[in-house]
């Protein structure tokens, strides 16, 4: 994979070659007024190259210079001369649903609606194949959770392309639920093998490494999401009410909890029909609790649920 880095650098060593030829070819027209069927079929490669990067690599650098996130969709679903609409919808409300359910969390947001503040602007597109970028709002608290939602998914997804066990997710992130939400993330913004992309690349201002999604990232996140760190091993328990309900995933939050300040996520193997039953109710919920650095439970892998009369 190219990176967004190296890319620029291709980009400019190639601007260079044409603005070279160019100026060669000018040379040669000067002096030479009697070929200019030949100086003119010299001139084309350069033209070529030249509509190339007015066309794609201009816009796409524009991208990259003002996308917090830029999203790279490659396969035959986003390389065609007009890829479909269904694709890149799927890719905007994706992409924006995990940042932002992430920024909510960071920023301890308990509304099922995202407030304006904490919401993704969308930068523009560029094709080769297809390109998208995402931007947080200039300014704000809030903006930063969002930049930082980016950052934590993008250090995830690093771990996560390398493989990387448990033991080292738990080591890296300071907060369970933080990375519980951050793999949670890459596993829906990785290509299911289905949709026609293959691999999926994320850059940008917020992203310290480029890196890519593919199937086996998305495996990778599965795996990692139905296993407890290896430091869950004190039992809790906690009286509160179920919400923000995740079928996919098997999570959900506990919120208004019975002396603990902090809401709790959840990790859970209830079917469906057993889940949705509590939702919105008064339960108390046991686990194997994981606990973040500063002290507090923040994911609770569930072994049992009463609902409260």
């Amino acid at each position: 994979m190219t990176s967004i880095t190296e890319w620029q650098d291709a980009t400019r060593d190639r601007i260079r070659f044409v603005q070279d030829g160019l100026l060669a070819v000018r040379a040669l027209r000067d002096s030479n007024s009697e070929h200019l069927e030949l100086i003119e079929m010299m001139e084309q490669p350069y033209a070529e190259i030249l509509e190339e990067l007015y066309v794609r690599d201009l816009s796409l650098a524009k991208l990259s210079d003002e996308s917090d996130l830029l999203i790279h969709l490659q396969g035959p679903a986003a390389s065609a001369p007009n890829p479909r609409v269904s694709v890149l919808a799927k890719a905007l409300t994706g992409t924006r649903d995990q940042i932002t359910r992430l920024a909510k969390q960071l920023g301890g947001v308990l509304t099922q609606r995202v407030p304006a503040s904490l919401d993704m602007n969308f930068v523009g597109l560029a094709r080769g194949s297809l390109f998208i970028g995402f931007s947080a709002a200039e300014s704000g608290a809030d903006s930063v959770l969002t930049r930082r939602a980016v950052a934590l998914i993008g250090n995830a997804s690093s771990l996560i392309a390398a493989d990387a066990p448990m033991s080292e997710m738990a080591r890296v992130f300071d907060d369970p639920a933080e990375r519980d939400l951050a793999v949670a993330a890459i596993r829906q913004m990785s290509p299911s093998g289905q949709s026609g992309l293959n691999e999926v690349d994320l850059s940008g201002r917020a992203i310290k490494k480029s890196v890519q999604l593919t199937t086996q990232t998305r495996r990778h996140a599965r795996m990692l999401m139905s296993q407890p760190a290896a430091v869950a091993q004190v039992k809790a328990e906690f009286v509160g009410t179920i919400r923000e309900i995740d079928l996919d995933e098997h999570r959900f939050d506990l919120r208004n909890i019975d002396g603990h300040p902090h809401d709790v996520r959840c990790a859970h193997e209830f079917d469906e029909e057993e889940v949705l039953r509590l939702a919105n109710r008064r339960t108390r919920i046991r686990g194997k609790a994981e606990i973040s650095r500063d002290g507090v439970v923040r994911l609770l892998w569930v072994d049992e649920a009463e609902e409260l009369t």
